[in-house]
């Protein structure tokens, strides 16, 4: 980074930082955002970060931080949710995360993907989802170095996998599941 301090120091003082400060600091030079926005400061700073919940009450999304010695919620934050989340969300809502990203299901069936350390999110399209129990998955795939949606789509006779890839902002086909014997719970 510097004659006077490597990346390596760099990145574990940053690592220290809180969200709120982490965003701030993203805008001091481009080499600070690079190691900021690098997979490999998410993946130190998830090491040795407190024990992270988000939570979805009183018409808000809250980060907790947890102890692990102690067991009980230090702090809360509410987190500025990038939408009008009162026509958006409700009770069944779905929250999926990934390395501090998360996938928020809405009420039209569409996903929201959304970093609240950087406030960036992107709207991703309804692949065919049109009830509320349908399976969701959210992670990040190594292999090709990008986050992965995945849902099945109910027909007559079959399941198919849809896939959302953010590389190519687009859902696919993967795999058709003739005659699957799972059945989905209704929420109350």
């Amino acid at each position: 980074m510097s004659e006077y301090l490597s990346e390596e120091l760099a990145i574990e003082i940053l690592a220290r930082l809180t969200i709120k400060d982490l965003a701030r600091f993203r805008c001091v030079c481009k080499t600070w955002r690079d190691v900021i926005n690098s997979r490999g400061f998410a993946e130190r700073y998830r090491d040795i970060s407190p024990v992270k919940f988000v939570s979805f009450y009183d018409n808000g999304f809250y980060l907790l931080d947890v102890e692990d010695k102690h067991p009980v919620i230090e702090t809360t934050r509410k987190l500025d949710f990038p939408l009008e989340h009162q026509s958006m969300i409700d009770e069944s809502t779905c929250v999926l995360h990934c390395d501090g990203t998360l996938c928020v299901t809405l009420k039209n069936h569409t996903l929201l993907v959304w970093n609240p350390s950087s406030n960036r999110f992107k709207i991703v399209p309804n692949p065919g989802i049109y009830r509320d129990s349908n399976i969701l998955g959210f992670g990040y795939d190594p292999v090709s170095n990008d986050y992965r949606i995945v849902t099945f789509i109910d027909q007559s006779d079959s399941s198919t996998a849809q896939v959302f890839e953010f590389r190519t902002g687009s859902w696919r086909d993967s795999v058709r599941i003739p005659c699957p014997d799972w059945y989905y719970r209704e929420r109350i």
